[in-house]
């Protein structure tokens, strides 16, 4: 198992950058790849915004199924009032990245859509 405390990489008590949401996302992806449970830790977090919490947990959802996220993925000292936050991340994460795109975009035919 691996602790990411984020008040390290951000080096304040805040996560407001989406580079560092980057770096977060980067150290997940990597145990991940190793089948490794993350812990993400917001001990000493005053202040979350959806930049951090899109760059490092929103774009899992593009690699990785939600079933998998939840196993492998535990996220710990969360202020209250930054959990709903999250949670519309993980939402419209979920939603963007569930969509299917044809392969072939000539076939569309949007003027004769109903």
């Amino acid at each position: 198992m691996s602790t990411i405390n984020i008040s390290q990489i951000t080096k304040s008590k805040r996560a407001i950058s989406a580079a560092d949401g980057d770096i977060v996302f980067d150290r997940i992806v990597s145990a991940f790849k190793n089948k490794e449970k993350v812990v993400l830790d917001f001990e000493g977090i005053e202040l979350t915004i959806t930049a951090f919490l899109n760059s490092s947990i929103g774009k899992l959802y593009s690699l990785y199924s939600s079933e998998d996220i939840k196993e492998l993925l535990d996220i710990v000292n969360l202020p209250n009032d930054e959990v709903s936050l999250l949670k519309i991340v993980i939402d419209r994460a979920k939603q963007r990245f569930s969509k299917e795109y044809p392969e072939d975009f000539d076939s569309i035919d949007i003027v004769n859509e109903d």
